[in-house]
């Protein structure tokens, strides 16, 4: 997680979370949680895609006199859903196009330190962004498989901009149950009202 946090009017807070430490900065109550699902019917589908995310990181933020320490609890839930059309589809490979919206909805609490006082601020936002982009699969046999997928959206509709891109290995476990793991960036540039 790296970004930049602000709160109903205090300062914004740089944080910044490596990916090797990311497991040490999880909120596990509620546990993190990402689902995916599809339905298809010949060369269209829908799909969606939920996550739920709890983080708490440090920071730091700049006074007019001195370094602020901070502390920020970010609860994010992101519910990707849309359809998508199938160009290509020899046997082997597949390519969807895909159109359809992205639901964020943050909440955030954030304490920053001073020399003189400790403030803090609590804040939730939500909002739909429109999305485009295109998914693909390449079959390797034995129930295996690499996904890739890639999309964008926003367009100062809600955030400024919102994309993904994630690869993944699959393995097919039955007709109705796909094992992934894999990368997923995603990104979000929003700002309103503080």
């Amino acid at each position: 997680m790296k970004g930049r946090v602000g709160v109903r009017g205090l300062s914004p807070v740089d944080i910044d979370v490596d990916f090797g430490q990311i497991f040490d900065h999880i909120d596990w109550s509620p546990p993190p949680v990402m689902l995916a699902g599809e339905a298809r019917n010949g060369r269209y589908a829908l799909f969606t895609d939920f996550i739920y995310l709890g983080l708490e990181a440090d920071g730091t933020s700049r006074g007019p006199l001195a370094l602020f320490s901070a502390e920020a609890n970010v609860n994010t839930v992101v519910w990707t859903f849309g359809g998508s059309y199938r160009v290509v589809d020899n046997g082997t490979a597949t390519l969807d196009v895909l159109a359809g919206g992205r639901l964020w909805h943050l909440d955030a609490d954030l304490t920053v330190t001073g020399p003189l006082a400790v403030r803090e601020a609590s804040g939730s936002k939500t909002w739909v962004d429109p999305i485009i982009g295109v998914a693909g699969d390449i079959a390797l046999g034995n129930g295996f498989g690499l996904h890739g997928e890639a999309d964008v959206g926003g367009f100062g509709l809600g955030a400024d901009i919102d994309w993904q891109v994630q690869g993944t290995l699959q393995y097919r476990y039955s007709d109705w149950v796909t094992l992934e793991a894999g990368y997923r960036y995603l990104a979000a540039d929003y700002e309103d009202d503080g």
